[in-house]
């Protein structure tokens, strides 16, 4: 085990009406932005991710940011795509549950970003960003 700070730690959590927002802070030193590696191995583990939905001035999906994108971007949509397998694996059929998420950085020098996600289960919404977190911790700095 690595004496070395996390990667990305969360600061805040707040469970809103409908939606979670998490303040987060990427380390000193620690990546901000994805590489082509890091998403190749991220594909590997949830490989419905480059098919999620996404915003962006690239294309209509995560995949055509994906190699490129901010370390707090990525948790959003490993925490919608965690909330959906929980979803699945509790009986829900995946498509009657509709997550949608966003993050912005609120201090982009210091390391400090917003993601909210919405949920349809608060404690499943509040799992989903702890292990999202500790898979990125365990990728980014193995």
């Amino acid at each position: 085990m690595s004496d070395a700070a996390p990667a990305l730690s969360v600061e805040r959590l707040v469970v809103r009406s409908g939606r979670v927002a998490c303040d987060v802070l990427v380390a000193p030193g620690a990546p901000r932005m994805t590489t082509p590696a890091l998403a190749a191995r991220v594909r590997a583990d949830f490989p419905d991710l480059p098919r999620h939905a996404c915003v962006n001035e690239v294309g209509d999906t995560f995949a055509a940011v994906m190699d490129r994108t901010s370390l707090p971007h990525l948790l959003e949509h490993l925490v919608i795509d965690l909330q959906t397998r929980s979803a699945a694996s509790c009986g829900q059929r995946a498509r009657d549950a509709v997550y949608v998420g966003t993050t912005e950085w609120t201090d982009e020098q210091a390391g400090r970003a917003c993601v909210q996600v919405s949920f349809t289960d608060d404690l499943i919404a509040l799992r989903a960003f702890r292990d999202a977190v500790d898979y990125l911790n365990a990728v980014v700095v193995p």
